[in-house]
């Protein structure tokens, strides 16, 4: 059978009962979390650029634009959607993605299933089946892939929102590989626009991609047979030969992505890399009641490799950041925020945050640098470890082996609706962000979606809890 054949059949052959509670109460997790932080990027400068775009452009309005009163057309509130939750960086992340797997399904399910009248376990098991599409593909990828410069939460995720997609639009198993022959040739994203407004755009483009895509198969609209597989398909197409391996394409459902490896929620709003270094340097604080005044400089040692000459991955981009997106993709930023601030949430990451002289000169002292050996500190070969060198001749270390919200240290679900009301806050009234979080809670027994989307709109009558 081919690669693109058992995704056919796991998107057809999955019925929701047969999904186990775990798998299911972690889609809710994620959904609740992702529609959140979408929430909260509503207003920031690249969701409002792209809403006005829709705006414009117009349409007969017909899915919800979270945290405004716009209505607008299926893939356009995909793509608006998608930019929003992305704007902030906020968003879960997982393994075998590189990236974040939630972005580009939860515009997608929302908007199909406010235009089907979708129940909210439809929605779920939707969402579970497009997040496991992406991250078993992810797999085969190899790490080449992110290494090479794509933005792989955009690629697998066009694939990962044209699955949920189809699955909500009930289209059959050949329009099913069709859809995902669409979307696999609108999959794109560099990660050389990090710290830009393209980055988020990317995550709402691939929302965007796997709508269109669902809803042009819909109409009788071909795509290649076969696109994951041969020797100019998807996986090889991204993949170095020698790294993409088509034959681990499978497995679907054995485990469940969103149980193992599992989900990393982000505790603060900026590159996931950083949020060990910021744990450690928050616990350093905590413990020694240090302030910024006492540190002569920080070395923040990875495993050996992380940091290349080049700039590394994600949060050593811009190693002197000037503005609040570039300050979410600095390791020497978020280290001196915390710092300074004994804190890392969203005003860390305004343009004048960064700008402040005190942070530009304290992070100028924040040396992320390669651990050729294993850190005294740490236990394990994955680490961050943070040391701080003190004026007083003092040098404090920690070890942090999982970011906290990491599957191994996730966040209990009051600490998820605290994070989800802080956000919703920034968008919606009390009441509505209330009712919202408990209708997100117990998704699964919600009859119809668009009573959710209903509560995640502004100007609408919402009872209350």
């Amino acid at each position: 059978m081919s690669a693109t054949q058992s995704v056919v059949d796991f998107i057809h052959d999955t019925p929701a009962g047969k999904i186990p509670a775990e798998a299911r109460e972690n889609g809710r997790r994620a959904l609740l979390d992702t529609i959140g932080v979408t929430l909260a990027g509503v207003d920031e400068p690249s969701a409002r650029v792209v809403r006005s775009l829709v705006e414009r452009e117009g349409g007969e309005g017909v899915a919800t634009l979270l945290g405004t009163n716009v209505r607008a057309p299926l893939a356009a509130a995909a793509l608006a959607n998608g930019t929003a939750g992305h704007a902030l960086d906020y968003d879960d992340v997982t393994a075998n993605v590189t990236g974040h797997p939630s972005i580009p399904l939860m515009p997608a399910v929302l908007a199909v299933g406010e235009s089907v009248g979708a129940s909210g376990a439809d929605v779920v098991a939707a969402f579970l089946v497009g997040f496991e599409v992406e991250c078993k593909v992810g797999r085969a990828m190899g790490r080449s892939h992110y290494a090479r410069g794509f933005h792989s939460t955009t690629t697998l995720g066009a694939l990962g929102s044209a699955a949920a997609a189809v699955r909500l639009l009930r289209l059959d198993r050949g329009q099913t590989g069709n859809a995902l022959g669409i979307a696999s040739s609108m999959a794109g994203g560099l990660r050389a626009n990090f710290g830009s407004m393209t980055k988020p755009l990317q995550a709402g483009n691939a929302a965007r991609a796997g709508v269109v895509a669902a809803l042009l198969a819909q109409e009788g609209f071909t795509g290649g047979d076969d696109i994951l597989d041969g020797p100019f398909g998807f996986v090889r197409a991204f993949s170095p030969a020698e790294d993409g391996d088509i034959e681990q394409v499978g497995g679907f459902g054995d485990p469940w992505e969103v149980v193992s490896p599992g989900i990393s929620v982000k505790k603060y709003p900026c590159c996931f890399v950083s949020h060990r270094a910021a744990d450690a340097t928050l616990a350093l604080i905590s413990e020694h009641g240090i302030g910024a005044e006492q540190v002569e400089r920080v070395e923040v040692h990875l495993p050996n490799g992380q940091v290349s000459a080049t700039g590394g991955v994600g949060p050593m981009i811009h190693p002197r950041p000037q503005t609040g997106l570039e300050g979410k993709f600095s390791m020497q930023y978020v280290v001196a925020s915390a710092l300074l601030d004994g804190e890392v949430k969203f005003p860390n990451f305004d343009d004048r945050a960064v700008a402040r002289p005190a942070a530009q000169a304290l992070l100028r002292r924040v040396e992320p640098m390669n651990d050729t050996q294993r850190h005294p500190a740490a236990t394990t070969d994955q680490y961050t470890a943070v040391d701080i060198h003190t004026t007083d001749d003092r040098v404090l270390s920690r070890a942090v082996t999982e970011a906290r919200g990491g599957p191994a240290d996730p966040l209990s679900w009051d600490e998820l609706l605290d994070k989800y009301r802080d956000c919703a806050a920034r968008a919606l009234p009390a009441e509505q962000v209330e009712r919202s979080a408990q209708m997100l809670r117990d998704l699964e027994a919600v009859a119809d979606i668009r009573e959710l989307t209903a509560t995640l709109a502004t100007g609408t009558a919402v009872a209350p809890v």
